[in-house]
């Protein structure tokens, strides 16, 4: 059998010596044909297969495979000799904490840790290459060093089970890191979904809408209450969201509203509690989760209402010995004498889904956050392949939210390959493990797994990057930090003690949450350097139009002063050879050439942030910056013309207007009426309209510039 192993290895290789020389990178298929090496098993590997993009550059590695059943971990060891490796990034999972990704800089991809599931590395000047593991055939597969070596493990995690062909690996070389990513996770799909198209059944992030309720400000109880959340509490937090005047659109009843029952644990040790019933614990809501959400809706006006659950029911599932448990018992899978899930193996699960948001829907309900996704492998305990199980129960899931919410989800705890891969219809998902408040944890290395996991994972969800408080020592950095995330902003404040101003910045007068057109991105300084130990700032860009911004925070370890040099090109992407650069906290303005440098020098806990705007050839000098009150300061222009000795800029609503203008105008008129100059400021090419009280904050709002 091994003969027959490099007899399809062999001739491979020499194929595409003969016609696959075309590639664009380190690597052509017949190299990489040359350096796999199968570990295990002994036998059964018939043949790898090598596909190639139709750009040339991206390569899949797919397992074929006739034999008896595989041992549930370790099914397939792949081996090769890693490329050679200037800097690298990388991210993996802990395997006792199987939810969020973990950042994680490498001296060579040998040196991978265990459950690595992305890695980006620069070759030489210019030279980029990037791997991502796969899944499909039932099988799920990571990456990892192993002495010297690269490893590529798959795996089913189920009992008696033999695959056929096996995805494993994509892989592929580009000049253009950031568009070789998002091409590699294209071209990944595209080689899952062909091997397996009933057992991968996402969608990448661009391929999905973004969920209309969570494009307003929000707020969540979890911080606030923790599991002590009830009815009194969160009317007297809906009330003071009231009297404050701020619009908070909707809200999440997280953890601690359900009715529950101990049972012994089947999964994870500290988790023994197990779901009851759909409607709410009855101490904590006497009146039913119908009438609680009918008076903060009717009452308080707050728009949207959502709930908390698991992927499981509740964090030990749901009991079987329940009212719950009997009348949903041909919909759960046993995972215990005590404890079901719902069924993962096909469709039945749906009927439990089904009937659930069905409930919630009838009590008023809008949107759900779904907890725990990724650990339904170790509730299946080898009953079937992890990653078939959870394409099934991600069907099953969001059939009943499709029907009765609209498919309004907050995927959580996912971050997983079992997981990330199964997304179809939903588009929001955490980024990093939870927000803490100051006192325990550190606000630096939430920061840093939120804009270092978007490389990876905005290309299959927006990411989200969890609750905040205005009344954390650390507020402005997180508020920055969720600003470039490109997804939902939302609070766990305490009633009375919101910081309004600190949330301002964030939205428009009707809670609209002011988003960048892509989630954000690490900037090309930071992607190879740890910043914790760099002494330089993490440095972040997102696009905004035609604009860019980019944000900078001092993440050192030992809260050390960092320094950087920024220049107008660290927006990937931004066209131009001119710019004015303005800096939101100081509120002063540059204008660079697209190559300038500008020193940033940055206190311990110091964060940036600045607009970058072409200044086009013939617009007389002038580039319209927006609302500086606001953190995303292009994305408040809805519309600009210009005409000889005139140009318009039209507003999403009122504010403090900025532009770097050259040259004074003789004239500035607000919706056709002259402005005062009392009302302007102009000094080093920067003019400022103060339009705050002089409309309703409504559209539009249309300024004149005459010359």
């Amino acid at each position: 059998m091994k003969s027959e192993i490099l007899f399809g290895v062999w001739a491979v290789a020499i194929f595409l010596m003969l016609f696959g020389s075309e590639a664009n990178g380190a690597w052509d298929q017949s190299t990489l044909a040359g350096k796999l090496k199968v570990v295990s098993p002994a036998s059964g590997i018939q043949k790898l297969e090598i596909v190639k993009s139709d750009s040339g550059n991206l390569f899949g590695v797919v397992a074929h495979y006739q034999g008896a059943p595989l041992p549930a971990e370790k099914s397939i060891i792949l081996e090769m000799d890693p490329p050679p490796v200037r800097r690298a990034f990388s991210v993996h999972i802990l395997s006792r904490d199987p939810y969020w990704t973990q950042p994680f800089w490498p001296d060579s991809l040998s040196d991978l840790p265990a459950l690595s599931q992305f890695a980006l590395w620069e070759e030489g000047e210019g030279k980029f290459g990037a791997m991502i593991s796969l899944a499909g055939g039932g099988m799920n597969s990571r990456l990892e060093g192993a002495g010297a070596k690269l490893r590529i493990v798959s795996e089913s995690r189920a009992n008696d089970f033999a695959p056929a062909r096996v995805p494993v690996l994509a892989l592929g070389w580009s000049d253009d890191p950031y568009q070789l990513i998002q091409e590699l996770y294209r071209f990944g799909f595209k080689v899952m979904k062909e091997i397996d198209p009933q057992g991968v059944i996402g969608k990448l992030r661009v391929d999905k809408p973004y969920p209309e309720i969570f494009r307003y400000v929000g707020w969540c109880s979890w911080n606030t209450y923790y599991t002590r959340v009830d009815e009194k509490k969160l009317i007297q937090s809906a009330k003071s969201f009231q009297q404050s005047g701020f619009p908070i659109r909707w809200i999440i009843i997280d953890d601690g509203w359900q009715p529950i029952a101990e049972t012994v644990p089947v999964a994870h040790p500290g988790r023994k509690y197990s779901l009851t019933g759909f409607e709410a614990n009855p101490k904590k809501f006497p009146d039913g989760l119908g009438h609680t959400i009918r008076i903060i809706k009717q009452d308080y006006g707050i728009k949207w209402v959502g709930v908390w659950h698991t992927f499981q029911g509740y964090w030990n599932g749901v009991a079987l010995d329940s009212e719950l448990g009997r009348k949903y018992r041909d919909a759960l899978l046993p995972v215990s004498d005590q404890v079901g899930i719902p069924d993962p193996r096909g469709n039945a699960g749906e009927k439990f889904w089904d009937g659930y948001y069905q409930f919630l829907s009838g009590a008023g309900v809008d949107f759900v956050k779904t907890d725990n996704q990724s650990e339904l492998a170790w509730y299946l305990r080898g009953a079937m392949p992890a990653s078939l199980a959870m394409a099934n129960a991600q069907r099953n899931h969001k059939s009943g939210a499709e029907k009765y919410l609209g498919l309004n989800v907050l995927d959580c705890m996912g971050m997983n390959l079992d997981t990330v891969y199964q997304w179809e219809k939903t588009n929001l998902s955490r980024a990093s493990n939870d927000f803490y408040p100051a006192g325990f944890s550190d606000p630096r290395r939430h920061t840093v797994k939120c804009i270092m996991n978007s490389l990876w994972f905005q290309n299959l969800t927006y990411p989200d990057f969890d609750m905040w408080m205005t009344h954390d020592n650390y507020a402005v950095y997180h508020s920055v930090t969720r600003a470039m995330g490109g997804g939902p902003v939302y609070l766990t404040d305490k009633p009375g003690r919101h910081h309004w101003d600190l949330v301002w910045p964030l939205v428009y007068a009707d809670g609209e949450v002011i988003r960048l057109d892509a989630p954000g991105l690490p900037g090309a300084q930071s992607l190879f350097e740890d910043p914790y130990l760099s002494g330089k700032p993490l440095i972040a860009f997102g696009r905004s139009g035609e604009s860019g911004i980019l944000a900078a925070w001092n993440v050192d370890k030992k809260y050390r002063s960092v320094t950087a040099e920024l220049s107008p090109r660290d927006v990937y992407g931004i066209k131009g050879d001119k710019f004015a650069v303005y800096d939101y906290f100081s509120g002063k303005v540059s204008a660079l050439a697209r190559n300038e440098k500008f020193k940033v020098k940055m206190g311990s806990w110091e964060v940036r942030l600045y607009s970058v705007v072409p200044i086009p050839p013939g617009r007389d000098g002038f580039a319209p910056i927006g609302l500086v009150n606001k953190y995303i300061s292009p994305a408040t222009i809805s519309e600009f013309n210009q005409e000889p000795g005139k140009i318009t800029v039209i507003l999403k609503e009122a504010g403090t207007f900025a532009a770097y203008c050259e040259k004074k105008p003789k004239q500035v008129k607000l919706n056709g009426s002259l402005l005062s100059d009392q009302l302007m400021e102009y000094s080093g090419n920067l003019l400022k309209v103060k339009l705050i009280g002089l409309t309703d904050g409504q559209p539009p709002v249309k300024l004149d510039f005459v010359w």
